[in-house]
C-alpha cells in the first residue's frame, strides 16, 4: 500500500479550473451530461491494481457504453501530486484519476474534481468504507469514491505468546498492554526487546488509543479548527501510549518505525502495530526473514471495552472525476463499475480492502489480511482539511510523541502540538 504524504503547498493556486475544459477525445454528440460516446482516460497509480482487473473494467465499460472506450495510463506514486496538479489543470486532463487518501482533500478544495454528491448513493452510499468517504469529502460535498484501503493491525509472535503463557490474543486495551508488558518481562534477557514495539516518531499506531477514549487530533466548529490533543479523552489515550513506551517498548525513542521489521526478524519484538502488508515486509526474501512465516499471527487492535475494536487508521485511495472532463456521464459510468461488486470482489481477492463494508468478508489472504478486514469495520481518518498535509509534512506530531517517549509531561506536549495544528489548519 503506497500512501503519499502531500508536501506541495501551491495546489489551489495552480489549479485554475473552469467548468469546461479538455479531454483526449474529439468525439461529438453532446448531451446535458456531455458526449454520449467518446474515449476517456483513466489514471491509476502504482502496481496495486493488476492489469487483469483493469481489463475487466474496460470490457464492462465497453459493453455498457457501445462506441466508447477507456484508455488506461498507469502512473507511479513517486511525484504523483505534482503530476496531477499539472494534468488536472490542463486542457488534456485525464478523466478519471486515483488519489492517495492523504492527497485527496487538497485537490477537492482546489476545485480540481467533479462534485459527486448527487451520485454517492449510486456509487455505494452508506455501504462505502467511512474513513475513505471522509477523505473523499470536503466542505459537506462528496468528490472521491473509496477505491481500496489498508488498515493497521497488530502483528505478533505466536511462539513468544506461548512461551509467555499467553493463551489467546487480547480482547481489550488493558489486556493488550498487560500482554505487552508480560512479553517484555519474559524476554528481558534479549537486548532491546519490545513486548509492543512503538517508536517515538511513528505516530499512526497511537491514534487508536486517542480516538477510542473520545479524543481527537482537531475538530472544526463554525469554520475554525481547534486542537483536541490536550482534551481529556486524548490525554487518557496518550497516557496509554506513555505506558506502552515506558513499560513495554524498547524501540528507539526518536525512531520512525521504518526498521521495525528488522527488530522483528532479530527476535526483539513480541507485537507491533503496522499496516497489513507489514507481514510481507517481515518475511520478504530480500531483507526479511522468510523462515519466520509460521511464527507470525495478526489481530485487529482491541478497544477499551472488552470485545470491542479500537478505531483503526485506514490508509488507501480514492477515485474521482476531473472537473475538466468533457465526459462526465461516461466517467461516472466507469466509476460505478470500479466501485461495483464485480470489480471490488476481485480487489478483495488480492488481499486489498474493498470500497464497501459488505464486501470485507470477501478479502482473501493470511491472518494479517483477515485482521485488516476486521479492523476496517471501525476506522477513522485525520482532520478533513486541505491544510492537513502541512501538518503531516511537519514535525508537530513526531515531536509530541518523541517528547512523551523521553518522559516529558504529556499534557504540556499535547498543548504545544494543539497550538501548532491550529495555526496550520486555520491559516
Amino acid at each position: 500500500m503506497k500512501i503519499v504524504a502531500l508536501a506541495a503547498v501551491g495546489i489551489t493556486a495552480s489549479l485554475a479550473l473552469t467548468a469546461c475544459g479538455g479531454s483526449s477525445s474529439s468525439d461529438s454528440g453532446k448531451s446535458a451530461s456531455g458526449p454520449k460516446t467518446g474515449t476517456i482516460r483513466l489514471w491509476l497509480n502504482g502496481p496495486d491494481t493488476p492489469q487483469s482487473i483493469v481489463d475487466y473494467a474496460t470490457a464492462e465499460f465497453a459493453k455498457e457504453n457501445p462506441g466508447s472506450k477507456v484508455v488506461f495510463e498507469r502512473q507511479q506514486w513517486t511525484g504523483i501530486v505534482a503530476k496531477l496538479t499539472t494534468a488536472l489543470s490542463s486542457s488534456s486532463s485525464p478523466d478519471v484519476v486515483e488519489l492517495g487518501n492523504t492527497d485527496a482533500q487538497a485537490f477537492e478544495a482546489a476545485g480540481a474534481l467533479k462534485d459527486l454528491t448527487a451520485d454517492k448513493a449510486a456509487l455505494g452510499g452508506d455501504d462505502l468504507v467511512q474513513s475513505l468517504v471522509d477523505s473523499g469529502s470536503f466542505d459537506g460535498k462528496f468528490y472521491g469514491a473509496p477505491y481500496y484501503g489498508g488498515a493497521r493491525v497488530v502483528i505478533y509472535r505466536k511462539d513468544l505468546f506461548k512461551k509467555a503463557g499467553i493463551t489467546a490474543t487480547p480482547t481489550s486495551t488493558q489486556e493488550f498492554v498487560d500482554d505487552g508488558i508480560k512479553l517484555a518481562q519474559k524476554n528481558a534477557a534479549t537486548k532491546d526487546f519490545s513486548g509492543i514495539y512503538l517508536a517515538g516518531k511513528d505516530w499512526y499506531p497511537s491514534l487508536p488509543f486517542i480516538w477510542d477514549n473520545g479524543g481527537d487530533i482537531a475538530t472544526r466548529t463554525g469554520g475554525k479548527w481547534t486542537g483536541q490533543l490536550s482534551s481529556p479523552g486524548s490525554i487518557t489515550g496518550l497516557n496509554v501510549v506513555k505506558t506502552i513506551m515506558d513499560k513495554a517498548s524498547k524501540a528507539p525513542k526518536d525512531g520512525d518505525g521504518t526498521k521495525d521489521y528488522v527488530a522483528f526478524c532479530n527476535n526483539q519484538v513480541g507485537m507491533l502495530m503496522g499496516p497489513g502488508w507489514k507481514v510481507g515486509q517481515i518475511i520478504a526474501k530480500d531483507g526479511g526473514c522468510p523462515k519466520m512465516a509460521d511464527k507470525i499471527g495478526a489481530f485487529a487492535l482491541p478497544g477499551k471495552t472488552p470485545g470491542s475494536l479500537a478505531p483503526a487508521f485506514l490508509g488507501g485511495s480514492n477515485i474521482a472525476i476531473s472537473a475538466k472532463t468533457k465526459y462526465p456521464a461516461l466517467s461516472l459510468s466507469l466509476l460505478k463499475i470500479m466501485t461495483g461488486d464485480g470489480y471490488q470482489k476481485q480487489m478483495a481477492a488480492l488481499g486489498l480492502l474493498p470500497a464497501k463494508k459488505s464486501l470485507l468478508a470477501d478479502v482473501k489472504g493470511d491472518s494479517s489480511v483477515q485482521a485488516q478486514a476486521k479492523a476496517a469495520t471501525n476506522t477513522r481518518f485525520t482532520p478533513e482539511s486541505p491544510n492537513w498535509a502541512g501538518v503531516e509534512a511537519s514535525s508537530t506530531l513526531p515531536d509530541m510523541f518523541v517528547g512523551i517517549a523521553k518522559g516529558k509531561d504529556v499534557t504540556a506536549q499535547a498543548k504545544t502540538a494543539d497550538a501548532a495544528i491550529e495555526a496550520a489548519l486555520n491559516r
